[in-house]
């Protein structure tokens, strides 16, 4: 146990995920990823086993690299060097991620005249928004997909991220697999070189949805809780995924069944998000990505966000904070906690993948 102690009252959910632990418990700490903010701060509220500050992904990662938090939060993996810097500050350790939920990167738009939730954007156009091949609201690729709306000639102003994001990483990482343009000019990471000629920079989700909120003509991505939160309901789109579907066609006078390519439009919702959590295999190390998933009725821009442990916390300097870590990740996957995922703008993690978290729960030392 840490040596900073502080009472809590124990009770209902709380009581499921420390049973044993008694009224007195060790307070970790935690920095990171705003996309699962409203998330973590509830269930540290709940458990009474953390606290945590919003900084966006890098800012945890770094955090986390220097040995300022006991676990980190972040959408995105470490790059390469961030590993490097992690093992030689402490003491050789790797991160172990620790998926918690699965949530949706929406695109919300504010066009002229036209209510969002009205206007439909397949993947391969937000990138090339995203990337600068497409510029003005009445393009070409936009109205073949919207027919029937007065789309304005106006430019497309971009609301993205200034500081170093999971979100960013997620989003952009969706654009390469559906956008060759995207891929070719920008690619994916925890910053972007976004190369849309009218780009505003705003620091967290929030930021870009009050961006967006607030510049006519405009779109952006921000996670659906704080979509939500900001007030974003109506201006949240149904992004395009491509699927072949069977359909009955006549030919020679007879109905017969026919494989054929068609677009859905899809909306960010609690169950087109868990159904991008239907994966026929589980990566090894829980470095799983959501987004683009094939299954059916998914929404097309889900990614989970994780919890990062050090591999080894006596090496990280962090022995103290072992017991707690490890009773935080416990409620985590509790049901209670899973439990209250919807009501916030997420989903439960599927069982399978819960087993696995909790199989590599019991490997932190």
């Amino acid at each position: 146990m840490k040596k900073t102690v502080r009472t809590i009252a124990v009770t209902g959910v709380a009581a499921a995920a420390l049973a044993g632990a008694g009224s007195a418990v060790a307070a970790i700490t935690g920095s990171g990823a705003t996309f699962p903010r409203i998330v973590y701060e509830n269930w540290c509220r709940d458990s009474g086993l953390c606290t945590y500050t919003a900084k966006g992904s890098t800012g945890g990662i770094r955090d986390f690299i220097n040995g300022v938090v006991d676990i980190a939060a972040s959408d995105a993996t470490l790059s390469q060097e961030q590993l490097s810097e992690l093992a030689a500050k402490r003491g050789g350790v790797t991160p172990l991620y620790f998926p918690t939920l699965l949530g949706a990167i929406t695109v919300p738009v504010n066009v002229q005249g036209i209510q969002g939730n009205r206007i439909k954007l397949d993947g391969k156009v937000v990138g090339d928004i995203f990337a600068g091949a497409v510029t003005s609201w009445n393009d070409p690729s936009i109205a073949r997909s919207n027919k029937g709306l007065s789309l304005p000639s106006a430019p497309i102003t971009v609301c993205v991220r200034s500081d170093g994001s999971g979100t960013s990483f997620g989003f952009s990482r969706y654009l390469t697999k559906v956008s060759p343009t995207f891929k070719a000019k920008v690619n994916f990471g925890q910053t972007p070189a976004w190369a849309a000629p009218n780009v505003i920079k705003q620091p967290g989700n929030a930021g870009v949805a009050n961006c967006v909120k607030s510049n006519q003509n405009s779109i952006g991505y921000v996670d659906l809780g704080d979509a939500l939160n900001a007030g974003l309901t109506s201006y949240v789109t149904a992004v395009g995924r491509s699927d072949v579907v069977t359909k009955r066609v006549r030919r020679g006078g007879k109905l017969v069944r026919k494989r054929v390519r068609v677009t859905r439009y899809i909306r960010p919702t609690v169950a087109s998000i868990s159904a991008a959590g239907n994966l026929r295999t589980i990566k090894p190390d829980l470095t799983i990505d959501f987004s683009a998933s094939p299954a059916f009725g998914a929404y097309p821009i889900t990614i989970t966000t994780w919890i990062l442990a050090y591999s080894d916390y006596g090496k990280a300097g962090k022995r103290d904070s072992l017991d707690d870590v490890k009773r935080f990740l416990n409620y985590a996957y509790s049901a209670p906690a899973q439990g209250k995922l919807p009501s916030l703008g997420f989903a439960p993690l599927p069982s399978p993948i819960v087993a696995a978290a909790k199989k590599q729960l019991a490997t932190l030392k």
